[in-house]
């Protein structure tokens, strides 16, 4: 269980994080208020996740996963830009993530 509610928390995380960049600077209201709502709720279900694992292990993996994933969506949706460095920095993220994960 407590693996879906890191699952959660990442998909919102990430959502609210796309809300922020829709919001233009929290100009526009509906997705700054969705950006709060997704927020609230992420944090709640990393709260649930942290009775299943170690806390240091859910915040690496929530953040590390939010950021590869916020930013490739980013790349992806808003034609941000994309380098060699920013890739190989995603890659060195996600394998940190997952050695922090295999880690007694």
């Amino acid at each position: 269980m407590g693996y879906v509610f890191l699952l959660f928390s990442i998909i919102l995380g990430v959502s609210g994080q796309i809300c922020v960049k829709l919001s233009k600077g929290f100009k526009i209201k509906v997705p700054t208020l969705l950006a709060f709502t997704l927020f609230i709720t992420c944090i709640y279900f990393v709260s649930l996740a942290t009775s299943y694992f170690e806390v240091a292990i859910v915040f690496a993996i929530w953040s590390g996963l939010t950021i590869v994933l916020t930013t490739t969506l980013g790349i992806i949706l808003f034609k941000e830009s994309k380098s060699k460095l920013k890739l190989i920095s995603i890659v060195s993220i996600l394998l940190g993530t997952i050695l922090l994960e295999l880690i007694p």
